[in-house]
């Protein structure tokens, strides 16, 4: 019997949906007061803008009237956003408040709105399939208030791979040797704290230029503060939030600090170390697939234990490993 090859998989494979948590979708600095912007996040159009009483607003792009994009040359008015194209205007309910020209508003004229909280420097959403509340809070970064830690520096990247396959490395420690050249494996753990709710992983990084331990906190697929201990007072902090543009394309923002004490020594060294390391994980995130149901060996404990952690941010639990 003739036996058919099957299709490759980057051909055939497919991703989890969107798991479910806060995301970044701007920072904090880069939206000034009546000002307007375009998202573009879980495969959606969206409209950011900040009020004229400075608060953030996130909805759904598209004018319910002859669909024109409110994130493209709308225009703040007071708490609400006026559409480009005939004037309508809705505030941060979603809520048709204004038609220029027509006493009456139709009921359904209305838009999604999206759940923002602002926090870290950050604007987040929240992200459930459902629609439901937010079920936890977003961390709070306190070296970012600390006058001992240096003013923040940042870095984006947009990575073409699912936003699970980035968070995975903070379970995979034989990645150190393979992709960024240690010379072992280093010694490491993975512990989930007693909720079921955040993951952790511990390193001890002794094969680097500069030597370190290291702990990662994963609190959801896309947002996770890595610290590094290179001695008492020589310290980083790599903060890790994300947006996920769509199922294939993820934009990760990064925010990094330092202890004052090694700002002129090696604060500008270990930071861009740590950008730099980047450049090595990029090829295997932009030319992978995503195994939904890898062949783990019995060595991979630490990312079974991911597998396992990340299931509570899906709805659908069969789409996971």
């Amino acid at each position: 019997m003739t036996q058919i090859i099957a299709a490759c998989e980057s051909r055939t494979n497919t991703t989890p949906d969107f798991p479910m948590g806060w995301y970044s979708v701007a920072r904090s600095h880069e939206l000034l007061v009546g000002e307007v912007k375009r998202v573009q996040a879980f495969d959606r159009e969206l409209a950011l803008y900040r009020s004229r009483s400075g608060v953030p607003v996130l909805q759904d792009a598209f004018c319910p009237h002859l669909g024109a994009h409110l994130g493209v040359e709308g225009r703040v008015v007071g708490e609400s956003l006026r559409c480009p194209f005939h004037g309508w205007r809705f505030d941060s309910s979603g809520q048709c408040v204004e038609i220029p020209y027509c006493d009456e508003i139709p009921d359904r004229a209305r838009i999604r709105m999206w759940p923002v909280e602002e926090r870290n420097g950050e604007i987040y959403v929240w992200f459930h399939p459902e629609n439901t509340a937010p079920k936890y809070e977003l961390p709070d970064l306190v070296e970012l208030r600390d006058e001992q830690w240096t003013s923040p520096r940042y870095a984006e990247f947009e990575v073409p791979v699912h936003i699970q396959d980035i968070a995975e490395n903070s379970c995979d420690p034989v990645h150190f040797q393979y992709v960024h050249k240690q010379m072992h494996t280093p010694e490491s753990s993975v512990t989930i704290d007693d909720d079921g709710r955040i993951l952790h992983l511990r390193s001890d990084m002794k094969d680097t230029d500069f030597p370190n331990q290291l702990h990662a906190t994963v609190y959801q697929p896309g947002l996770a503060v890595v610290r590094t201990t290179y001695s008492p007072e020589a310290q980083m902090v790599v903060y890790n939030s994300a947006q996920p543009i769509d199922l294939n394309r993820t934009l990760l923002r990064w925010t990094l600090t330092v202890r004052r004490e090694i700002e002129d020594l090696a604060g500008d060294d270990v930071m861009n170390g740590i950008i730099e390391g980047l450049s090595q994980d990029y090829p295997i995130w932009a030319n992978k697939v995503h195994k939904q149901k890898p062949v783990f060996c019995r060595e991979d404990k630490t990312l079974v234990m991911f597998r396992k952690w990340v299931r509570q941010f899906y709805v659908d639990v069969r789409e996971i490993a």
